[in-house]
């Protein structure tokens, strides 16, 4: 009996040990879940409100092309066909426009219709075994120099052939500042005109770590034609924007030795490395130049503030040409980059922008230091490729 009741007692302790340990687990897991969304939260909170934001909502709006809705695929069509259809008018009257016709250019139409590559096509296996084919698309974007506050829509509704450029599905999609764009002294109507124009709000100086930013990246991850002007600033100079450079005249800073200009600070801003990093599939880039532009709005190169060109009716027509150039690669700096510090996170191409940017959770999306490293050298690529096609095409003014 005595070895009995030691045994029931042993049990019990037993029992007893087994609980405490299952809550003790339970407990560590629960305080790291805790501690994992408190600095997601403590993230989300240190980034741009979105609520503080104009004309942005608490959560992205935006849908996949199956998914939108009737009345947004007819705001769109409106908003794209009839701007098209007014810049050409414009573009055709007042002035005159040049595209080089070359084998660059019509590489870039290709790409846009999904051919070279872009669309592929591949299987998934549900549980029913029933085999699907699903085509996937890898993003592209195009990037230029930045002449005048109307290049996009001036320049880029011309870059398409009209049958092509009223079509919402086959058009970019862009970034605008909300100073411009989305102010909140212009009326609903017109913001809401531009936003089915398929143009993005961005927040001026708020980083490439910002909720707004998330939303075109993921774009860009959900295989859209995305532009983007990585100036990030009109500038009117004969070479790429002067960032860095402002205080200087344009002619001092033409001076200026380009190999230590360029080992201290890009042209470019660095956010366009983020975009085609963390893609889940490398972005398609191809650069395009244009000159023109700047006299239809001319710049102060000393306030940099642009104005309508004086005699604009009675005066010189206005003249843009344009040129494309190679597409640009980068998938020996991203592997050098894995090789180093191991796999890159990436957004998921499955999802609508709307979850493909709730996926991107800020403790995901905000970069490290050796991620804006990689940024860096893929910006220099770019600007390398760009400047090439600029001069040539500033040059021919």
């Amino acid at each position: 009996m005595e070895s009995e009741e030691k045994d029931g007692r042993n049990d019990n302790n037993s029992s007893k040990n087994t609980n405490t340990n299952t809550n003790t687990r339970q407990s560590i897991h629960a305080a790291k879940n805790s501690v994992v969304a408190t600095s997601i939260s403590t993230a989300e909170a240190s980034a741009p409100s979105r609520k503080k934001a104009s004309f942005c909502s608490e959560r992205s709006p935006y849908f996949s092309r199956e998914d939108t809705p009737l009345l947004l695929s007819i705001a769109q069509h409106i908003s794209i066909g009839a701007t098209t259809l007014a810049i050409r008018l414009f573009m055709n009257t007042y002035g005159e426009y040049h595209i080089e016709d070359d084998e660059h250019y019509q590489h870039f139409i290709t790409l846009v219709l999904g051919g070279d590559g872009r669309n592929t096509n591949s299987v998934n296996n549900d549980c029913s075994n029933d085999t699907k084919k699903k085509v996937t698309k890898a993003p592209l974007i195009t990037i230029s120099n930045h002449r005048s506050l109307f290049d996009d829509p001036g320049v880029v509704s011309c870059l398409l052939p009209l049958w092509i450029g009223i079509r919402p599905k086959y058009n970019r999609w862009g970034i605008c500042s909300q100073e411009y764009c989305f102010n909140d002294a212009l009326p609903s109507f017109i913001k809401g005109y531009i936003g089915a124009g398929q143009v993005l709000p961005i927040q001026r100086g708020a980083g490439i770590d910002q909720i707004l930013f998330r939303d075109f990246a993921a774009l860009v991850a959900r295989g859209e034609w995305c532009h983007i002007f990585p100036e990030a600033g009109v500038w009117q100079w004969k070479s790429l924007g002067g960032r860095g450079r402002q205080h200087l005249a344009e002619e001092e800073a033409s001076n200026v030795n380009h190999d230590v200009w360029k080992s201290k600070s890009s042209k470019l801003k660095y956010g366009i490395g983020k975009l085609i990093a963390h893609a889940p599939i490398t972005p398609r880039v191809v650069p395009f130049a244009h000159v023109g532009m700047e006299n239809l709005l001319p710049q102060d190169l000393v306030t940099r503030k642009t104005f309508l060109k004086k005699d604009f009716w009675r005066g010189d027509p206005l003249k843009v040409h344009i040129r494309f150039g190679a597409e640009i690669v980068f998938g020996d700096l991203i592997d050098e980059y894995e090789a180093k510090h191991g796999e890159l996170w990436k957004f998921s191409s499955e999802a609508s922008s709307a979850s493909a940017s709730a996926n991107a959770t800020s403790s995901h999306f905000e970069s490290s230091t050796s991620e804006k490293e990689l940024y860096m050298k893929i910006t220099a690529r770019v600007e390398e490729h760009l400047e090439e096609v600029a001069n040539i095409t500033v040059a021919q003014k």
